[in-house]
């Protein structure tokens, strides 16, 4: 487990069951989080130190909370970019006509706590650049793909349109992908002429 992980963990933990909870110390070699209410007596805790071969171990844990759990507040965990860019798509599948008051009414209904409409609109953004990020590093595997048909494809013929961005890179447009096998059966097919209609209007 890595130190990013264990708060990744704690933070669902805290959204779930409904509480808040702060680190009370932290260095390069433990972490230890508290409950908010810990002046209160409540014992919810979880200790992590680095074991001897450098991995992060949880070392205590206390789940049991004798504090009364109080909503997570606005600009909480629940308003954190770390939380939200991890949670939204597992509920909402963030496209460019996705609205931030989507995010804002769509926690609620599956953890019950309230995002402001400025960490909806953060992560919003965020979420759409991600997905252009992927779509663009997946397009760039294009011609490496071509490459590996053609080699493992013989007589396979392959059309790839792009065009040229301001900044260089690449705009996809389309890409004809041809098996030798498709190509001799289409000459021997029957020739078909194919003639469309439609109504005039005056």
């Amino acid at each position: 487990m890595s130190f990013p992980k264990l708060k990744e963990a704690v933070e669902s933990w805290a959204i779930e069951d409904h509480f808040t909870f702060s680190v009370v110390k932290k260095d390069v070699k433990r972490v230890d989080s508290r409950c908010r209410a810990r002046a209160m007596g409540c014992p919810w805790r979880v200790f992590a130190s680095t074991m001897m071969e450098g991995e992060l171990q949880v070392m205590k844990i206390s789940s049991s909370h004798t504090c009364i759990a109080a909503p997570v507040a606005a600009r909480e965990v629940a308003n954190t970019q770390n939380w939200l860019r991890r949670t939204v798509p597992q509920h909402l599948f963030v496209t460019k006509a996705t609205k931030p008051m989507e995010i804002v009414e769509t926690i609620p209904i599956h953890y019950g706590e309230k995002v402001n409409y400025e960490a909806a609109r953060l992560t919003n953004a965020a979420l759409i650049a991600d997905r252009v990020e992927h779509q663009r590093e997946h397009f760039h595997q294009i011609p490496s793909y071509l490459q590996l048909l053609h080699q493992h494809n013989e007589g396979l013929y392959t059309d790839l349109h792009t065009t040229a961005e301001v900044n260089g890179h690449q705009i996809f447009q389309r890409l004809f992908i041809c098996p030798w096998q498709s190509r001799e059966s289409f000459q021997s097919m029957r020739k078909l002429m194919a003639i469309d209609g439609t109504f005039l209007k005056a």
